[in-house]
């Protein structure tokens, strides 16, 4: 079976016992694929995680019959305070470097509008085609 990059670090990340105990996310998803839902959108429910592609090829070789995808691809963090936001970050970076991704970006923000913090940081990681 084959399963798009996103899935598989979508997986890692909720098979994480201690990603869900920082994201408080036992009874409730706090782990979101492109969009949040507007009703999560609110302080009360943050630590929230987001990932989203950013590119993915297959092309690694000239001759294109790579094995392999190339895959970038972005973590948010929002929460409601700048420490909670890097902590959770920082625990998502150990577990994305366990499957040899690595960062190649980061950008700290805050949304005027939700009034959260936004930690996005850009990986890249190789992943064979086929698990």
């Amino acid at each position: 079976m084959t399963r798009h990059p996103i899935v598989r670090v979508y997986s890692w990340l909720k098979s994480d016992k201690e990603l869900e105990r920082l994201l408080n996310s036992s009874k409730q998803p706090k782990l979101f694929n492109f969009e949040i839902p507007e009703n999560y959108q609110k302080a009360e429910y943050t630590p929230l995680v987001r990932i989203t592609e950013i590119l993915l090829q297959n092309t690694i070789y000239r001759d294109g019959d790579s094995e392999y995808y190339r895959f970038l691809f972005a973590i948010e963090t929002f929460g409601n305070d700048i420490n909670t936001t890097y902590t959770v970050s920082e625990y998502v970076n150990d577990i994305i470097k366990q499957h040899d991704g690595r960062v190649i970006s980061r950008d700290l923000s805050k949304d005027k509008e939700l009034g959260l913090f936004n930690q996005m940081n850009e990986y890249e990681i190789i992943l064979p085609v086929k698990e």
